[in-house]
């Protein structure tokens, strides 16, 4: 992969920022998903089934329970909310490389998600989380951080790591922000944010950072807001962060988070025959296993899925969040059995 082109082709800087409530823009954009959809469809006996199955306290509880492998970080391992916040929002930004799963297996024994926790908190004890610490990262800092050997099959993945990294600390010092922390904080200040503190986030998160604008682009060339990393940097800034402050507890519209939807969960919804593939796209993921790019196809399996989330919490008449839910089928995708469930992988995307 040509260097220069990497950002371009990863998805950083190639959606412009958008307006307005991005909890209703994601719900309306992947409505229209499903009505345009030629790969993917929802099975809504099957939807109907699977939710009258759930666990339904549990997952209402779920941010105050185990959340296993992908998550094992708890609250508290932080002295105070700040430091908490930092390392909330800056794993949240890092929950990409999903595509590389075989890759670091191989190499490494284990996957991204536990790659990406074992880099952020090797950040964190090696000195701060700040704006100048990431601006200043090389790429010999992320190979050790993120204990990566130095093969030509993670190559790419190393230059996205160091990319988004170096971006995130270069973006907060032109804001004049020593961390993510004073990034939320200021967010918090904003008049939007007295009664929506969880979309005004997600939105500014996306606003100022390319790599947490997550959206794709749908067969007809519309946009499918999904903001899979933002909408979990909601859920763990509520799970780390608001046991010291309250303040990122979100508590005026946390309830309005939508799925934060990356390969696990249309794998998992898919597995309980919720979501319905064409025989192409059953091909690729489950028989040929070959990448799928980042595009109209992918783009259609992830907003399906978010729309399939929304359903399902209808169902239950809101008795959980559509993030809540997210968490729940994410942490289900490493129990024996759905683990073994083939599910897709992108490698040109650093947004899950």
């Amino acid at each position: 992969m040509n260097n220069k082109d990497g950002p371009l082709q990863w998805g950083l800087g190639g959606s412009p920022p958008f307006e307005g409530d991005p909890f209703a823009l994601a719900r309306s954009s992947c409505r229209r998903a499903v009505e345009i959809a030629r790969d993917v469809a929802i099975d809504e006996p099957a939807l109907q089934r699977f939710a009258g199955q759930l666990d339904v306290p549990a997952i209402r509880d779920i941010l105050q329970s185990s959340m296993g492998e992908n998550c094992d970080t708890v609250a508290n391992q932080f002295s105070n909310g700040d430091d908490a916040a930092n390392f909330a929002v800056l794993f949240s930004l890092m929950q990409f490389g999903h595509g590389f799963r075989h890759e670091l297996h191989d190499s490494c024994q284990r996957g991204a998600s536990q790659t990406i926790t074992l880099g952020i908190r090797a950040l964190r004890g090696a000195g701060d989380l700040s704006a100048g610490h990431l601006r200043g990262l090389t790429g010999e800092e992320i190979y050790r951080a993120f204990q990566l050997p130095k093969t030509p099959a993670l190559a790419v993945f190393a230059q996205q790591l160091h990319a988004v990294l170096v971006k995130a600390g270069v973006t907060l010092e032109s804001l004049g922000l020593k961390d993510f922390a004073a990034f939320i904080q200021q967010t918090l200040r904003m008049a939007a944010a007295a009664q929506a503190p969880a979309a005004t986030t997600v939105q500014q998160l996306a606003f100022h950072f390319g790599a947490f604008n997550d959206q794709g682009v749908l067969h007809d060339g519309s946009r499918a807001v999904l903001m899979k990393k933002a909408t979990l940097g909601i859920g763990e800034l509520r799970r780390l962060a608001a046991p010291h402050n309250a303040l990122y507890a979100f508590s005026e519209d946390f309830r309005q988070a939508i799925a934060p939807v990356d390969n696990v969960i249309p794998a998992m919804l898919a597995c309980q025959g919720v979501l319905r593939l064409s025989p192409t796209l059953h091909r690729t993921i489950h028989v040929d296993r070959t990448l799928l790019p980042r595009g109209p196809q992918e783009a259609e399996l992830r907003a399906v899925s978010l729309a399939a989330c929304e359903q399902i919490v209808g169902v239950v008449g809101g008795a959980f969040t559509a993030l809540d839910l997210g968490y729940y089928l994410w942490r289900s995708g490493k129990a024996q059995g759905a683990r073994q469930f083939s599910r897709h992988h992108t490698q040109d995307t650093v947004f899950y």
